[in-house]
C-alpha cells in the first residue's frame, strides 16, 4: 500500500487545490493508497489579521490555476486570516476515521468557497459533524490536549525535512522505514503525483 503523508493549511489556495487531487487518487485507487493528513500553520496567531500583499499576489496567481476552471472553483478573497489549529487538530483527528480528506474538503470549502470562520469552534464541529466524525469524540479529543502535541510534533517533522512551503508530501509504502519517503514540495496535479509513484504502486 502507498502512503501519502500531506502536509497543508487551510488558509493556502495550493493547499485547498492538493486535497482535492488526493481526494481523486484515493478515489481511483481506494485501498491501494492511504492518505494522512499532517498539519502546519501558516498564520499562527491569535486574532485576525488582514491579508498581506504576498498573500494577495499568491491568491491570484492560484486563481489562474487549471483545476479552479476544472472544477468549478468558486474561490473568495479571505477578509481575514486567523489561527487554524482547531481545524488542524480536528482533520488530524478524523486521520484514525478515514475521514480526514474529506473534513479537509469540507473546511476548504468552508472557508474558501464560503467565507466562515473556520477558527470558530461550533463552525468547526458543525462541519465535523456533516463530514461523518463524530462529535462527543472530537470534543472529548480536543480537551485532551493529545491532538495538539501531534501537531506541534507534525510542525517540527516539517521543519526537519527542510520543506519551504506548502503543501508538502511525503510518498512511500506504508510500513517501510520513513526514510524511504520521498519528499514532495508544492502542489502537484494528478498526473504528476502519479508519475513520481513506483511503476508497480498500484499493480
Amino acid at each position: 500500500m502507498i502512503q501519502i503523508q500531506v502536509w497543508a493549511d487551510f488558509e493556502c489556495p495550493y493547499s485547498y487545490f492538493q486535497t482535492i487531487v488526493l481526494e481523486k487518487i484515493q478515489a481511483k485507487y481506494r485501498d491501494k493508497v492511504e492518505i494522512m493528513w499532517r498539519a502546519f500553520e501558516l498564520s499562527p496567531v491569535e486574532g485576525n489579521i488582514s491579508p498581506s500583499q504576498s498573500y494577495i499576489n499568491t491568491f491570484e496567481y492560484a486563481k489562474l490555476e487549471p483545476i479552479v476552471a476544472e472544477e468549478g472553483l468558486k474561490l473568495l478573497m479571505p477578509k481575514f486570516l486567523t489561527h487554524t489549529w482547531l481545524a488542524q487538530e480536528s482533520v488530524y483527528f478524523a486521520n484514525s476515521q478515514g475521514l480526514s480528506l474529506k473534513l479537509a474538503r469540507t473546511l476548504f470549502d468552508a472557508f474558501f468557497s464560503q467565507g466562515l470562520d473556520i477558527s470558530n469552534e461550533e463552525v468547526v464541529m458543525q462541519l465535523a459533524v456533516q463530514s461523518g466524525i463524530n462529535e462527543q469524540l472530537l470534543r472529548e479529543a480536543l480537551d485532551s490536549g493529545g491532538l495538539t502535541k501531534h501537531i506541534m510534533a507534525d510542525e517540527q517533522e516539517f521543519k526537519t525535512y527542510g520543506f519551504q512551503g506548502l503543501p508538502a508530501m511525503l510518498i512511500g509504502e506504508k510500513d517501510f522505514s520513513p526514510k524511504s519517503f520521498m519528499p514532495i514540495s508544492g502542489y502537484k496535479t494528478f498526473e504528476e503525483i502519479i508519475s513520481l509513484l513506483p511503476n508497480n504502486a498500484f499493480d
